[in-house]
C-alpha cells in the first residue's frame, strides 16, 4: 500500500508540473494603445487647402482680426461684434485638423490686404488666435515678410 501512496504522490506532482507548464505556456500578452485625442475628432486626412475652402478661408477669423482692431475691408465696423465673429472663426478652426491651422491662419493673413501698420497690430492677435479658441497647438509661429 505504500509503494501505491508514494506512486500516486509522485504522479500526482507529475500532473501538477505539466499543468503549471500547460498554463505558463498559454499565457498571452496584449497591449492597447491609444491616439491622444482628447477632443474625439478624427483626422479629416483633407489638404489644408482644401479644408480652408471649406471653413470659407476662414472669413470670420478675418473679420474678427478686423473689428477686433477697429478696421474693416470697407472701412466701416461691420454689423456682427468681434466677439461674434471670434465665437464663428473658432468653430471654423475647431473644423480644421490641428496639423492644419496655424498654416491655415498664415494662408488667411496672406490672402487679406493688410498694409504694413494693420500687420504689426494683427499679427499679434492671429499668432494667439488657436489659443483664444482653446485650441491646439496654443500659438502660431509667424512671420512677416515684407517686399
Amino acid at each position: 500500500m505504500a509503494k501505491f501512496s508514494f506512486l500516486f504522490a509522485a504522479a500526482g506532482l507529475l500532473l501538477l508540473g505539466a499543468m503549471a507548464e500547460a498554463t505558463t505556456e498559454t499565457i498571452f500578452t496584449t497591449s492597447t494603445t491609444f491616439e491622444e485625442n482628447p477632443t474625439g475628432r478624427r483626422s479629416t486626412g483633407m489638404p489644408c487647402s482644401q479644408q480652408m475652402a471649406e471653413q470659407q478661408m476662414l472669413n470670420h477669423c478675418m473679420m474678427y482680426l478686423d473689428t477686433a482692431t477697429g478696421m474693416t475691408s470697407r472701412g466701416r465696423m461691420s454689423e456682427p461684434t468681434p466677439e461674434q465673429h471670434l465665437e464663428l472663426c473658432c468653430m471654423q478652426l475647431t473644423n480644421i485638423d490641428e496639423w492644419c491651422r496655424c498654416d491655415a491662419i498664415k494662408m488667411m493673413m496672406n490672402q487679406q490686404g493688410w498694409t504694413q501698420q494693420q500687420m504689426g497690430q494683427i499679427m499679434g492677435m492671429a499668432t494667439n488666435l488657436p489659443n483664444e479658441c482653446h485650441l491646439k497647438p496654443e500659438m502660431c509661429q509667424m512671420r512677416a515678410v515684407w517686399f
